[in-house]
C-alpha cells in the first residue's frame, strides 16, 4: 500500500480526471486537456428536485422561494420517498408550479427532454445516501438519474442543504466526520455546488459557486478500498479476503463445495469444439461451479446442458478487439441473454477511449448496460496492458457512469494480464461499489492473494488447480 500522500496526490489525479471526462461528455468536441468543466448557461429556468422529503410542504415553498431567487421556477420533481410525506397539491398550491412525482417523469428520453430547456437544478433535501449515489453515478430512482443525466449534460446543480454543516455535529466521530467531508469534496468534484441558502440569497440569487474547501478544515485519508490480509492458506483465504470468483478451464477437480461455487469455468480459445464445451459444461454441474464462461456462439448449447443447475452463463461481447459499433454490441448483447446469458464481459472501445471520444466509449458501455438490465451483470474489460494511467481511470470513471457492475483488466488475449498496480488504481477509482475482476496472468496463489489485498472481488484464471492447491 502506498503511503497517505500517495493516495491522496491519486485522488487528486482521479478527481481531476473525473472533471475532463464530464467536459468531454458534454460537449464530443472538445478533446483539450482541461480539468474545468466548461459552463454556458442561456436564460434563467429553474427545477427542483425533492430526494428525502424531510421537510414538510410550507418549509419547503419558503426553502424553495429563497434558493431559487429571480429564477423561474418551472416544476418541482418528488421522489418516491418524498410523495409519501408532502402534499403535491399543497406544494403546487403554494408555490404556483408544476408538481410531478418521479414516476411520471418517462424514463429515460422523458427526463433527458426536460433537462434540455432547464439551467439549474436546485436540490433542497439532499442526504447522505442520495448523495452517495450521485457522487458515484449509480442512481437508484428516477429523481436521483435525472439529477446524474443533468451533470452529465452540464447544466448547473446546487444543494443548498450541505452535508458536513447539515448532518453533523460535536459529537458525530471523526472518522465519520471525515466521510462525509470527502463526499462533499467528490459531489463538488462532478459538478455538484454546495451552499446554504441564506448565504446563497445574499450573494447572487440563482447562482453559486462550487467549493471543494472542507467546512472543518478536516483532510483525512480516503477509504481505498483495499482488502485485509487474513493470514491464511489456500483459496479459502482469497474469498475470506473479498475474492467471490475464481476463472478455472477444462480438468478441475475441486472436492469443497463452498470453493467450486467460486469457480468461474472458462473456455475462450478460439478453437474451442462443441464436444469440449460440452465436457466443461459436465464439470460445471457436476462440482457446481459457479459459471461457465464460454463464447456467444456456444451461449445456447451451455444453456441447455445447464438447464435447471443453479450454474450461471457468462460470454464475451465485443471479443476480444472492443472494436465493434455500440449498435453491434448491443445486438450482440440482446441475443447473448436470449440464448441463455446470465453475465456480460464487454470489451471497451479500447481505440476510440485512446483519442479521447469518451462520450462514444460511454455509449457503448451504457447500451450494453440498457440491453442487460434486470437480465444479466456487465462486467467491462479495460485491456489495461494496451492503456496509460491516466486512461485506465478514465475508462473505470466511464464504465461508472455508464452503470456497468464491474471493470475487468484483460481480455487474456491482449498483450499483458492483471498487475496489483492496475488493480488498486481500479479500486481507487471506482471506490467501494463497484466489483473489480483480475483477469490475465494469475498462475499462483500468491498472485491471486496479491490482487485481493489490492482490490479485487473476483479472480479470473486458468491455473485454478494451482490457486486451489495453495501452491
Amino acid at each position: 500500500m502506498g503511503s497517505a500522500s500517495d493516495i491522496m496526490d491519486q485522488n487528486e489525479v482521479i478527481d481531476r480526471i473525473t472533471r475532463e471526462v464530464l467536459a468531454r461528455i458534454r460537449d464530443p468536441d472538445e478533446r483539450k486537456e482541461t480539468g474545468k468543466i466548461p459552463r454556458s448557461f442561456h436564460g434563467n429556468n429553474a427545477l427542483v428536485v425533492i430526494l428525502s422529503g424531510k421537510l414538510d410542504a410550507d418549509s419547503l415553498s419558503r426553502e424553495i422561494e429563497s434558493i431559487a431567487g429571480n429564477a423561474k421556477l418551472t416544476t418541482i420533481i418528488l421522489s418516491r420517498w418524498a410523495s409519501k410525506g408532502i402534499s403535491r397539491n399543497r406544494l403546487s398550491h403554494l408555490l404556483k408550479t408544476e408538481v410531478k412525482d418521479e414516476v411520471d417523469l418517462g424514463g429515460a428520453r422523458g427526463i433527458i427532454s426536460l433537462i434540455q430547456g432547464i439551467d439549474t437544478i436546485y436540490i433542497p433535501d439532499l442526504d447522505i445516501a442520495s448523495g452517495s449515489r450521485i457522487a458515484n453515478f449509480a442512481p437508484i430512482t428516477p429523481a436521483e438519474h435525472l439529477v446524474s443525466e443533468a451533470i452529465i449534460a452540464g447544466k448547473r446543480v446546487i444543494s443548498t442543504c450541505p452535508l458536513f454543516s447539515s448532518q453533523t455535529s460535536e459529537d458525530t466521530p471523526v472518522c465519520v466526520r471525515g466521510i462525509i467531508s470527502d463526499l462533499e469534496k467528490r459531489l463538488a468534484s462532478v459538478g455538484i455546488g454546495m451552499t446554504d441558502s441564506e448565504k446563497h440569497i445574499e450573494k447572487t440569487p440563482g447562482a453559486v459557486e462550487l467549493t471543494e474547501k472542507c467546512p472543518q478544515g478536516h483532510d483525512e485519508c480516503m477509504g481505498c478500498g483495499l482488502c485485509v490480509n487474513r493470514n491464511s492458506q489456500g483459496v479459502k483465504n482469497i474469498i475470506n479476503a473479498g475474492a467471490d470468483r475464481i476463472g478455472a478451464s477444462l480438468g478441475v477437480n475441486v472436492a469443497d463445495p463452498k470453493i467450486a461455487r467460486l469457480i468461474d469455468h472458462t473456455i475462450l480459445k478460439p478453437d474451442a469444439t462443441g464436444e469440449e464445451v460440452g465436457k466443461l459444461c459436465l464439470e460445471a454441474r457436476e462440482y457446481q461451479f459457479a459459471s461457465v464462461c464460454v463464447n456467444p456462439s456456444y451461449v445456447h448449447q451451455a444453456a441447455s446442458i445447464l438447464a435447471g443447475s443453479p450454474v450461471r452463463i457468462t460470454t464475451v461481447i465485443g471479443f476480444p478487439l472492443g472494436a465493434t459499433t455500440p449498435t453491434a454490441k448491443v445486438i450482440e448483447t440482446r441475443d447473448a441473454i436470449a440464448n441463455g446469458a446470465d453475465e456480460i464481459d464487454m470489451v471497451i472501445n479500447i481505440g476510440a477511449l485512446k483519442s479521447g471520444n469518451d462520450e462514444l466509449v460511454r455509449r457503448d458501455i451504457q447500451g450494453v448496460v440498457d440491453a442487460s438490465k434486470g437480465k444479466a451483470i456487465v462486467k467491462v474489460i479495460l485491456e489495461t496492458a494496451l492503456l496509460t494511467k491516466e486512461e485506465k481511470i478514465r475508462g473505470c470513471i466511464i464504465s461508472k457512469m455508464a452503470g456497468a457492475d464491474f471493470v475487468k483488466t484483460s481480455t487474456g488475449f491482449g498483450p499483458g494480464g492483471a498487475t496489483v498496480e492496475d488493480i488498486a488504481l481500479m479500486r481507487s477509482t471506482v471506490g467501494p461499489e463497484m466489483g473489480i475482476k483480475a483477469s490475465g496472468g494469475i498462475r499462483d496463489f500468491k498472485t491471486a492473494k496479491a490482487m485481493v489485498d489490492a482490490g479485487a472481488t473476483r479472480i479470473g484464471a486458468s491455473a485454478s488447480v494451482a490457486i486451489v492447491k495453495g501452491s
